[in-house]
């Protein structure tokens, strides 16, 4: 099941990074042509174009190293405690919250069991919390409030 939930946030990943791709394209196409050519001392729009399309190429690149990160990222089945390509369960007295730690796909958002299951990384809130946690451990100060770990897969 992780393999194909996994190939999910690639596959989501993938689709943004094409997307990016176009949008950088068109907008260093724009910072270069013609039609944006300084008409005055004060006229920026060709340099913010051009800022706007490095930061897109930046941010092409981030998700190229993700997506890489994900296709060689060994998965293991029912670690002892969290670890990258952990299932977390998360219950709180009235729900129960399921998160897939991944080194890339931060946000994304899949199913699971019928369940939402969010993609987060080690670098966010949550993920520092709970890495390297075992099933029972209570999280007081967790991002989410009062939480401890049913399950890990």
């Amino acid at each position: 099941m992780k393999t194909k939930l996994l190939h999910q946030v690639i596959t989501q990943l993938e689709d943004d990074l094409a997307s990016l791709k176009k949008a950088a394209a068109e907008t260093h196409s724009v910072s270069t042509g013609d039609e944006n050519k300084q008409e005055g001392k004060y006229d920026t729009r060709s340099i913010e174009a051009s800022y706007l399309a490095d930061a897109q190429a930046e941010q092409a690149k981030q998700l190229e190293e993700g997506i890489f990160k994900l296709r060689n990222l060994t998965l293991t089945d029912e670690p002892d405690t969290v670890i990258l390509s952990s299932i977390i369960i998360l219950s709180s007295d009235d729900q129960d919250t399921q998160f897939f730690l991944l080194p890339a796909g931060g946000g994304i958002t899949l199913e699971y069991e019928n369940l939402p299951l969010t993609v987060i990384t080690p670098e966010s809130p949550i993920g520092k919390v709970i890495l390297g946690k075992s099933i029972a451990d209570q999280l007081e100060d967790s991002p989410i409030g009062t939480v401890f770990i049913s399950e890990i897969y």
